[in-house]
């Protein structure tokens, strides 16, 4: 199989419109180790890009999230499809290797496969990705599975493509993680080569940023994430390894913001206080368009493992942190997976202003365990806190909650009383004795509130 024109192509539709897709740029450098070219294509953003400009985005999105196709939007959806197609083609590759970041990744990669499929019979379709892990069933067969016995794709990837679509092009068509369960997580992550973005056109993306690999897996276990059902073990990378990245890519690009998509600065505190100081330390001599900036998640822990010499290298190192609070309702927070006080919150506050570091705040909103007296409680709690509206806070994020397949909120969903799960968005608690309506109203309200009386910058799901 080493004389293929391999193609790998990230699926749309994920709204993040700074940063590029990083996979097909992983697996491209993977590839390129073992002396087999690649093209690596963001589809993402172009479809991101051509359909928030188009006069009928929500209807467009009504497609991409829920399949729902709006007559008036068929031909353009038919164009996007094509022109994706065309984009992947092109090139005549032999072998066409599409990842899927999200759950909602899956529409459009069925319809894309049937007129690839259409178009080219006889191009090997393989599918990877955290959006290929889990998704709905259909008796007992997994999105997946289905896509393969219908033969819309040759194969699918489980686990970490870096090993095993490299195993897949050299003709290994047994490896673990092949159209299988089962894989290796024995994937050295200091070992992997630079991910290589030289087919990028970075003109797509608003103010890009590099994404950095720093981890994979995650040290929480918070039951309506996915991560943990992907990677069962965190791996992280050096603190050398990612500086050394960030370095490389750097002198490459000429891009100077990095956005780490995992989660070392959650899961190995000693390699990212190391990280951050050399960072700063980087910086110093740098004018302030020449220095490095940065985004992370951060977990909200107790001001004894965040001390303020922290911060600071977070505030010389340029960092913007994604604080995943998920809850201000303490009870609700522990249960589903975050253990801290609300006094820890008020921390984490107070440091970023006084330290001037950025945050961007995730809240999920209308959690099966909450309650009517919990709803007030976050409206109060917002409104106790507008002074952090714009300083630290740069970005709120209220997402009403999503039940991933096979998450752990999924599987204790009958022990919540969960019934209707008719998407992962639409689902009722009976037990709650809160109706999907009231549940969306305390969303808007909260919405509304956020933005109007306490004047914080939100970017609503």
């Amino acid at each position: 199989m080493l004389n293929n024109c391999v193609i790998i192509a990230a699926m749309p539709y994920v709204d993040t419109p700074t940063a590029p897709m990083a996979a097909p740029a992983v697996l491209k450098a993977c590839l390129e180790k073992h002396n087999i070219s690649s093209i690596a294509l963001d589809l993402n953003i172009e479809v991101l890009v051509k359909t928030k400009n188009h006069p009928l985005t929500k209807q467009l999105e009504d497609f991409y999230y829920h399949e729902i196709i709006h007559d008036e939007a068929v031909e353009y959806i038919s164009q996007i499809l094509y022109y994706c197609a065309d984009r992947i083609l092109s090139s005549n590759p032999t072998v066409v290797g599409l990842s899927l970041l999200t759950y909602e990744c899956q529409i459009f990669t069925v319809w894309l496969c049937a007129l690839l499929r259409e178009l080219d019979p006889d191009c090997k379709i393989i599918i990877g990705g955290p959006g290929t892990k889990h998704g709905v069933s259909f008796d007992d067969t997994t999105y997946k599975e289905k896509l393969k016995n219908e033969n819309l794709i040759d194969a699918y990837i489980t686990g970490d493509g870096e090993q095993s679509f490299v195993e897949y092009i050299k003709g290994n068509l047994d490896y673990p993680g092949i159209n299988s369960e089962a894989w290796d997580q024995k994937l050295v992550l200091d070992e992997l080569p630079i991910p290589d973005y030289s087919d990028y056109n970075f003109f797509w993306y608003n103010t890009p940023y590099i994404p950095i690999i720093d981890a994979k897996g995650c040290v929480r276990r918070c039951e309506f994430c996915d991560v943990i059902e992907f990677w069962s073990k965190f791996r992280y990378r050096s603190a050398n390894s990612l500086f050394s990245e960030m370095l490389e890519q750097y002198k490459k690009y000429r891009i100077n913001n990095f956005d780490f998509r995992s989660s070392i600065s959650n899961g190995n505190l000693k390699e990212f206080s190391q990280l951050i100081e050399l960072i700063a330390d980087y910086n110093k001599n740098k004018c302030r368009a020449e220095q490095f900036t940065w985004n992370a998640s951060f977990i909200v822990r107790p001001a004894k493992q965040h001390p303020e010499s922290l911060w600071q290298n977070i505030s010389a190192s340029n960092g913007t942190l994604a604080l995943g609070i998920e809850s201000v309702i303490s009870t609700v927070r522990s249960g589903l997976g975050k253990v801290f006080s609300n006094e820890d919150i008020d921390y984490h506050l107070e440091m970023a202003k006084k330290y001037n570091v950025k945050l961007n705040i995730m809240i999920i909103t209308g959690y099966p365990t909450e309650t009517l007296e919990d709803y007030e409680y976050t409206k109060q709690w917002f409104r106790d806190r507008k002074h952090y509206a714009t300083n630290p806070v740069a970005r709120l994020f209220l997402s009403p909650l999503a039940i991933l397949p096979n998450t752990e909120l999924d599987r204790k969903s009958k022990e919540l009383g969960i019934i209707n799960i008719t998407s992962i968005s639409n689902w009722v608690n009976p037990k709650s004795k809160i109706s999907l309506e009231q549940r969306n109203k305390y969303h808007n309200e909260l919405v509304k509130l956020c933005q109007e009386e306490c004047g914080f910058n939100l970017d609503d799901y």
